[in-house]
């Protein structure tokens, strides 16, 4: 008899590079844009290099926006207040 173990784990996936992100100083601006001339080495592969990323772009114009959106993973919500993005696990 054989046993197979299932999970139900899903990799993490960066978000499409033409999502957009308001950031602080710099406007709306896509994920591209900000891997645009990035060392692929620094490219994000797992979440807390994808939130140090979006925090070095001022995503968020407070730490305590950011630390919602960390608690929430919802990010980026627009000038009007509605949520441009929610992490794809």
């Amino acid at each position: 008899m054989t046993t197979a173990t299932i999970t139900n784990e899903t990799a993490w996936k960066l978000p499409d590079l033409d999502t957009v992100y308001h950031c602080e100083d710099l406007g709306p601006m896509t994920l591209g844009q900000m891997l645009d001339g990035v060392d692929p080495d620094l490219v994000p592969s797992d979440q807390t290099m994808y939130e140090d990323l979006l925090w070095a772009f001022g995503a968020w114009d407070t730490l305590e926006q950011m630390n919602a959106a960390m608690a929430t993973r919802v990010y980026v919500a627009a000038p009007d207040g509605t949520v441009g993005f929610k992490l794809v696990k």
